[in-house]
C-alpha cells in the first residue's frame, strides 16, 4: 500500500501526521480523487497538524505544474517518467522549500526521504535527498522560461496555457495575471448572517474561540479571521443563525430586485445557500420554491432548509420542465452549472480536470434552464441568471443567444458600489473577477421591456 502508516517512531520527526496525510491524500487525487474528497478523511488530525496538511495539498495541488517543471530541471531523468509515490514525496518537499518559510529545509528534505521509502520507494530515496538538497542551494536562481509569453505566465503560477491564453484575451495581460494570482491563494471565509443578529452570532462564536468581523459590503457579511474552535460545533450553527457562503454569492443577492413577500423560485439550489439568504431577504411573508436535477443534492438542500427553520421554503423534486405553468414568480435566478473557472482557488484540482472543450460543454443545459423558466414570471418578474465561470461562452453568449430569441426582453442593470473595481460592468451582465479576498462568477438581470 502506497506510504504505509508509520510504525512506533523513534524520531518523532521522522514523518509527521499531517505529511504522511498530505502524500495518501495527494496519491488518491493521481488516481481521480478530488481534493474536496481526500481531506474528509483527515479531521481526526490536531488543527495544527490538519492546518499543515490543508496547506500540503491544496499548495501542491495548485502549483503542480510549476513544481514539475523545476523538478524536471533537476533531475538528469525525466521527472514525469518517476513512480508517482517519488513524484508526490518530491513535489511535498520542494513546495516546503519554495512556499513554506516557517519549515526548515532539513525537515522538508528528511522527511521527503522517508515518504519515498514509506511509499515502498526506498532504492530512489537517495536520489530524493540529493535532488532536494539541490534545490535548496539553487532555489533563488531558479528561472522560468515558456515556449511563448503566454506559456511562461502560466508555468509561473502554475496554470495550463489554454486556459491561461484565454483569459488573456478576455481580459488583457494585466488582469489575467491577477486572476492567475489570485486562483494560488487561499480566499477567506465568509458567513452570511440572518439578518438582525450579527451581534447575537459574534458574540455566541467567541464563546467558541471563533472569531469574526463585519465587511462593509454586502451587509449581514463576517468575516471568518480565526476558528481555534469548532466552527460548526456550537448552537449558532445549529439554530440556523448563519450559513457559510462566499463574498460573490452574497454580492449578488444584495443587488438582485427582491422585497418582503415576493416569491422566487431558486432553480439550481442545492446545497441551499441561495436560498436560505433568499428567503431571510423575503421574510416570513414571502415564499421560495427550491429545485435542484440531482436527488442527492436535494437531500443537502431539505437538510440546510430543515436546520435554518425557514416555513417560507418549499423543495420541489419534479423536472425544471414539469413545474405547472400556473406557478409565477417575481423572481428566477439560475445559477447554472458550468465550467467552474472562477472557483480555482477553492477547487484546486478543477485547473487540471478542465480541458478546452468542457468550457462548452454545459451550454446547452445553460441555454435550456433558461427557456424552461422565462415563461414562469409575472410582466414585470427578473430573470437572474448567473455561473461561476469567467468564460464567455457560458456567460455572454448564452445570454446573447437568449436575446435573440427573444427580443421583447432586455438587460437590467444594478447599482455596485464603488470601491470594487473588479466587478466588470459588460453590456450583456456582470463578470466577478477573482480577487485574494474571493471567488469570482457572472450574472445579469433580465426583463421584458415596456
Amino acid at each position: 500500500m502506497p506510504f504505509r502508516p508509520e510504525g512506533p517512531r523513534r524520531d518523532p520527526n521522522e514523518i509527521s501526521p499531517a505529511r504522511l496525510g498530505a502524500a495518501k491524500a495527494l496519491y488518491s487525487m493521481e488516481k481521480g480523487s478530488k481534493v474536496s474528497d481526500v481531506l474528509v478523511s483527515n479531521r481526526n488530525l490536531i488543527p495544527e497538524d490538519e492546518s499543515l496538511l490543508r496547506e500540503l495539498v491544496y499548495g501542491c495541488t495548485r502549483q503542480k505544474r510549476l513544481l514539475d517543471y523545476y523538478l524536471n530541471s533537476l533531475c538528469q531523468s525525466p521527472f514525469e517518467k518517476l513512480p508517482v509515490e517519488i513524484k508526490i514525496s518530491m513535489r511535498l518537499g520542494l513546495y516546503q522549500l519554495l512556499f513554506l518559510d516557517r519549515v526548515p529545509a532539513h525537515a522538508a528534505v528528511h522527511e521527503s526521504v522517508n515518504l519515498a521509502k514509506s511509499g515502498g520507494q526506498e532504492k530512489l530515496s537517495g536520489f530524493v535527498n540529493a535532488v532536494l538538497r539541490t534545490a535548496e542551494t539553487k532555489k533563488a536562481g531558479l528561472e522560468i522560461k515558456g515556449e511563448s509569453d503566454v506559456d511562461t505566465l502560466s508555468l509561473r503560477y502554475s496554470h495550463p496555457t489554454w486556459m491561461t491564453k484565454k483569459w488573456v484575451k478576455e481580459y488583457g495581460e494585466g488582469p489575467a495575471e491577477a486572476i492567475l494570482k489570485a486562483n494560488n491563494r487561499p480566499h477567506p471565509v465568509y458567513l452570511h448572517v440572518k439578518p438582525g443578529l450579527g451581534e447575537k452570532v459574534t458574540e455566541d462564536l467567541g464563546k467558541q474561540n471563533v472569531r469574526v468581523s463585519a465587511e462593509p459590503w454586502p451587509p449581514n457579511t463576517m468575516r471568518l479571521r480565526s476558528h481555534e474552535g469548532g466552527l460548526f460545533s456550537g448552537d449558532s450553527f445549529q439554530q440556523g443563525d448563519w450559513i457559510v457562503q462566499d463574498w460573490v454569492p452574497q454580492a449578488m443577492l444584495e443587488i438582485l430586485p427582491l422585497s418582503e413577500g415576493q416569491r422566487a423560485w431558486d432553480v439550481c439550489a442545492a446545497p441551499g445557500g441561495k436560498t436560505v439568504a433568499m428567503a431571510w431577504k423575503l421574510g416570513e411573508k414571502g415564499q421560495v420554491l427550491a429545485s435542484d436535477a440531482s436527488a442527492d443534492r436535494r437531500e443537502k438542500l431539505t437538510e440546510n432548509i430543515k436546520r435554518t427553520g425557514l416555513k417560507q421554503v418549499m423543495v420541489y423534486d419534479g423536472s425544471v420542465a414539469q413545474l405547472p405553468s400556473s406557478q409565477r414568480f417575481e423572481l428566477v435566478w439560475i445559477d447554472a452549472p458550468c465550467s467552474g473557472t472562477g472557483v480555482l482557488s477553492r477547487r484546486a484540482d478543477l485547473r487540471w480536470r478542465l480541458i478546452p472543450k468542457d468550457i462548452s460543454s454545459n451550454v446547452a443545459t445553460q441555454r435550456g434552464l433558461l427557456e424552461e423558466t422565462y415563461e414562469h414570471l409575472y410582466p414585470k418578474g427578473c430573470l437572474v441568471y448567473s455561473t461561476c465561470s469567467l468564460e464567455k461562452e457560458e456567460n455572454q453568449e448564452v445570454v446573447a443567444s437568449f436575446l435573440k430569441d427573444h427580443p421583447e426582453w432586455g438587460v437590467m442593470f444594478p447599482t455596485v458600489p464603488e470601491g470594487h473595481p473588479e466587478i466588470l460592468k459588460g453590456e450583456l451582465g456582470l463578470t466577478f473577477l477573482p480577487t485574494d479576498e474571493h471567488d469570482g462568477g457572472f450574472l445579469v438581470m433580465l426583463q421584458r421591456k415596456d
